[in-house]
């Protein structure tokens, strides 16, 4: 899922229930790093880790496989949930394109596994 304020959340929909009635389900991770609304997330036709994601600015490439080196350091709830705070990089992403303006979809190519696509204003 993702919102109008540049984070997005993956979830993983064979534990949406949790145990307990009265807590609600968590995501597996969350993304805080955009500045712009997000614009289009699309999942790699193959590769279940990875996800392409666009917003005003650009399109992103993330690995979802990817761990941080160090668990321990100490982040507050927030931050742990895998995106960390507003606007700091987070180790999951692999490459960002920023030379569009206005991108507002992102597509993987189906037989291509490397090739995306993306339509913008420029």
């Amino acid at each position: 899922t993702h919102n109008s304020k540049g984070a997005f959340s993956v979830w993983d929909l064979r534990n949406f229930q949790s145990p307990d009635p009265s807590k609600s389900p968590k995501p597996l991770a969350r993304f805080h790093s955009h500045r712009t609304p997000i614009t289009s997330l699309e999942w790699h036709p193959t590769d279940e880790s990875m996800i392409a994601v666009s917003d005003d600015h650009g399109t992103y490439i993330y690995d979802l496989s990817i761990e941080e080196d160090d668990p321990d350091n100490h982040r507050n709830e927030e931050e742990a949930d895998g995106g960390g705070v507003e606007g700091e990089i987070p180790p999951q992403l692999l490459f960002v394109h920023s030379g569009s303006e206005m991108t507002k979809e992102v597509h993987w190519h189906p037989q291509i596994p490397s090739c995306v696509a993306t339509t913008s204003f420029s």
